[in-house]
């Protein structure tokens, strides 16, 4: 009797009998020859059989097996009860390996003692058109060596292609492990319940398997009610998971949920299956817990958020909305990626009404904007995941250069267009309360709510992106803004911080060195008119407005710390044209 081989590749085929030609010549190829080949036909109707043997010509390698209509998943459990080898491999039969594909994997496997292996993969299209992917979520193009990536967290493995055929598996690993037969998407259990077992596996960033996509009748290609089987798998996953220990369940499961739905979504399902689908999925994810989370992904689409966690739905007020430059606003909220829940429009535009207005919102956030604004596509989307990321109350939308501002105890003052709310922290404002924020400048109005709202800095996040080209606004003067701020309970500390802010904001905006000189010295002599504290260190300034208004910095000095070495240390003083260099001693020749 032959000696078992070394892997045994199960290659399952039904109706495709112009594809398992190439996937048999693609085995037939192989570097590696200690393989067989289990082609097990199931059940085809259009020669498939006979197109194998054809393609087979005689190798000894292949068995050809016969079966009735089955399933994919109960031609694969065929395979792995026949299989003798003490590898196994799965190639389906509209697929192709590359020549390698055999000889990396088993000797990645063999090198590491890895229970599997997994490698990255080339996407095939009808027109040959090929996209190389890492089959790691959120990082398409390979990188790196050979290594071994862990899967003690759910997140980790949420970001893993779960496939089964870009992979190699000793036997034993697999075990009694099977797919769940009469089941569509099947791959999922069974790579999670591997994935749990073994909690590490080997990577191969390299494209040894080529995935065909685009053919009609694909089971990731479906858009019809055979959809809804996908969320049983999610289902089955999730009971998997529970009780093995993985560290951020709900957030991996969330992930995972998250691209399923809107993969089958971007299949196309007719209205009335969407919507079913929809339902169902939304009572999926309130029945475990889960949360829309693509986890930074650009290639999922942000459409059925909304509707799947109620935590990413938001509410836009558009004031002065009979303007004629409201119809650019309105343009902008339609192209959003994240679909509104509401677009609340006021016909005034001043403060009051917006916040009124947004007081009496129906969603978890809100945004307040003006006729003319125009929010990027992706404006929403980013804004709301970056709140719940950062577990903020508000989310301010600032350059980068000013992010800084939001380490002086949350005290953040930008035009209101500029910031996201959480509805609930509006909600027990009081009409006398609205109407004395109404007569500030704005910017001095959101900087009052951002530290009435959170008075410790906890609850405000910056974003420094350019989502947001606002209107033109008026201009305050400082003198302005300094009275204004007077009238505010902020403590003196916070009222030097947004003072400097809004200043360099308006810095900022101006091109010409002449202009931006004269801003500076205006800022400085409305400073020591009413008295206004030097900035503190952490905001970011231009130096002639740091060198103006005082602003300490942070200055390194270097002190004597053991033989023929120094250590650093970061004192404070004012700033002056010395202020950025360094205080330097020589350290002694001698300990």
């Amino acid at each position: 009797m032959h000696s078992p081989p070394a892997i045994s590749v199960i290659l399952p085929c039904h109706n495709l009998a112009a594809f398992v030609g190439g996937a048999i010549a693609s085995l037939r190829a192989q570097s590696f020859p200690d393989f067989e080949a289990l082609v097990i036909d199931d059940g085809s109707t259009d020669g498939t059989g006979a197109a194998a043997l054809r393609a087979i010509a005689g190798d000894g390698r292949f068995r050809l097996i016969t079966s009735a209509p089955r399933g994919l998943s109960a031609v694969r459990n065929l395979g792995l009860d026949r299989a003798r080898g003490a590898a196994i491999a799965f190639l389906d039969g509209d697929d192709r390996y590359e020549p390698n594909f055999l000889r990396d994997h088993h000797d990645a496997l063999m090198r590491s003692g890895a229970p599997w292996t997994a490698s990255a993969l080339s996407i095939i299209w009808p027109d040959e058109h090929t996209v190389v992917h890492s089959a790691i979520h959120g990082a398409p193009a390979p990188q790196g060596q050979e290594r071994w990536l862990p899967l003690m967290d759910a997140c980790d493995i949420a970001a893993l292609f779960p496939s089964a055929w870009n992979k190699l598996y000793r036997r034993d690993f697999i075990a009694e492990t099977r797919f769940r037969e009469g089941a569509l998407y099947e791959d999922h259990p069974f790579f999670w319940e591997l994935a749990c077992r073994a909690r590490r596996i080997q990577y191969l960033p390299h494209p040894l398997y080529r995935y065909a996509q685009g053919r009609a009748g694909q089971i990731t290609a479906l858009a019809d009610d055979r959809m809804l089987q996908h969320l049983d798998r999610l289902r089955e996953v999730a009971r998997i998971v529970a009780p093995r220990g993985l560290t951020r369940q709900r957030a991996g499961l969330s992930r995972l949920a998250t691209r399923a739905v809107e993969e089958r979504l971007r299949m196309g399902p007719a209205p009335a299956q969407r919507a079913r689908f929809l339902t169902q999925a939304a009572q999926l994810f309130a029945e475990q817990g889960w949360r829309w989370d693509p986890a930074d992904a650009p290639d999922i689409a942000a459409a059925p958020a909304p509707t799947l966690d109620p935590e990413m739905r938001l509410s836009v007020i558009l004031a002065d909305a009979d303007a004629p430059q409201a119809r650019l606003t309105s343009a902008a909220l339609a192209a959003q990626t994240l679909p509104l829940a509401e677009v609340i429009r006021v016909p005034a535009a001043g403060f009051s009404a917006r916040l009124a207005a947004a007081s009496r919102a129906q969603s978890p956030w809100v945004a307040m904007l003006r006729a003319g604004d125009c929010p990027a596509p992706d404006w929403a989307a980013r804004m709301v995941l970056h709140a719940r990321q950062k577990r903020a109350l508000l989310v301010a939308l600032l350059p980068e250069r000013d992010s800084g501002l939001t380490a002086q105890s949350g005290i953040v003052a930008c035009d209101p267009a500029m910031m996201l709310i959480r509805r609930e922290a509006l909600a027990d404002l009081r009409p006398a309360k609205i109407e004395a924020l109404a007569v500030l400048p704005e910017p001095v109005a959101m900087a009052w709510l951002s530290h009435r709202f959170c008075p410790d800095g906890g609850g405000v996040a910056a974003l420094a992106d350019k989502l947001m080209t606002p209107a033109p606004r008026p201009a305050y003067a400082f003198d302005t803004l300094a009275v204004a701020m007077q009238a505010t309970p902020l403590t003196p500390p916070a009222r030097a911080a947004v003072f400097a802010h809004l200043a360099q904001a308006r810095l900022a905006e101006t091109p010409s060195r002449a202009a931006r000189l004269r801003i500076a010295l205006g800022a400085g002599l409305t400073q020591r008119r009413f008295g206004l504290a030097p900035p503190p260190p952490g905001l970011a300034l231009a130096r002639s407005l740091r060198l103006i208004l005082g602003q300490r910095t942070p200055r390194t000095v270097q002190t004597p710390f053991s033989c023929h070495r120094t250590r650093q240390m970061t004192v404070f003083g004012r700033g002056s044209s010395q202020s950025g260099g360094l205080l330097r001693r020589q350290s002694p020749s001698t300990p």
